[in-house]
């Protein structure tokens, strides 16, 4: 019974640990992208890149900044004008006193992590002036701000650590759907600091990779017959190779991409007494792409997040309504 009760009393300190582990070390294991939508309301375009940028600096002060690396976390911001007055002076000058919100949040789950919020003034000849003037003093390097990113961070962190089965299980999903990018970006989103799931995700990572790379080689395989049927010369095996030549090594059907490649170069050197060494150049480029391959895991990653912006864009509405 004793040791029951004691297990009782440390399971929630056991938990507090694991969502609060490296809060000092590891806080630069965590990236996370800033995205102001463009049809946020009322925020003139250079003051919404004006305030992007601010945000972008104080997330990379803290050590999270990376655009495109999460597939679902993400800072952004809005701001409200809360009093404007004109001063009657030529020319005529506006002041306005606006309050900024920050937010850190899933656009995936639509939860909102993280909030705080700031006043600040600005004046000018017009409203665009008056946003842009009341930005510029503002420094994001703050502890407010710090409070804000920390407190996001340890949501992050916390998702990951009860919710690991469930960001697998969406990987594997997207991966049955041959949304290889996506499973990736998936799996490669978790943090170091979460390392339980982290690990496990690293497992995961390996074999959907090789389904990515092996669907790929299908794919280029059926590009490049379908170039080298249209034109069976030189020309049409120059272009058919420069498909084949994307192929990774390690897919299954490499061998096979190296056997049309060698049936082109036959038919060419017979008919047309062409050199192909560019043909053997290209595929004895293996050591280099091995030492790529494993970059490739997160690079895909950050790509598929990157590309994702209007997406990203359309799915924070949801924060301003």
């Amino acid at each position: 019974m004793k040791k029951l009760l004691l297990i009782v009393f440390l399971l929630p300190i056991l938990a507090l640990a694991q969502n609060t582990l490296g809060e000092a070390d590891d806080i630069d294991r965590i990236a996370i992208d800033v995205v102001i939508p463009e049809q946020v309301s009322k925020i003139p375009e250079f003051a919404r890149s004006l305030l992007e940028s601010k945000l972008i600096e104080a997330v990379t002060e803290y050590g999270m900044g990376g655009k495109g690396a999460s597939p679902r976390f993400c800072v952004t911001a809005k701001m409200e004008i809360l009093s404007k007055d004109v001063v009657p002076s030529t020319p005529t000058m506006q002041t306005y006193t606006f309050q900024v919100f920050l937010y850190l949040v899933d656009y995936v789950d639509k939860n909102i992590l993280s909030t705080t919020s700031f006043t600040t003034k600005g004046a000018g000849a017009n409203e665009n002036r008056a946003y842009t003037n009341a930005l510029r003093p503002v420094n994001l390097k703050n502890p407010n701000v710090e409070r804000f990113l920390e407190n996001g961070k340890r949501k992050i962190i916390e998702y990951y650590n009860s919710r690991c089965d469930f960001v697998i299980a969406r990987a594997k999903a997207q991966a049955a759907q041959k949304q290889y990018r996506d499973a990736l970006a998936t799996l490669s989103g978790v943090p170091e600091v979460s390392k339980d799931c982290y690990m496990r995700t690293l497992k995961e990572i390996g074999p959907i990779y090789q389904e990515f790379i092996d669907h790929d080689c299908q794919m280029m395989i059926s590009g490049a017959s379908y170039l080298w049927a249209a034109e069976p010369n030189s020309n049409g095996a120059l272009k058919a190779g420069a498909v084949l030549s994307q192929i990774d090594p390690h897919s299954r059907c490499y061998n096979d991409a190296q056997g049309i490649i060698r049936q082109m170069a036959a038919k060419v050197q017979k008919d047309e007494k062409r050199d192909w060494d560019f043909f053997v150049k290209q595929f004895e480029n293996e050591v280099k792409l091995e030492a790529l391959r494993i970059r490739a895991f997160r690079d895909i990653g950050v790509a598929w997040g990157e590309n994702q912006q209007p997406i990203i864009n359309q799915n924070l509405l949801w924060v301003f309504r």
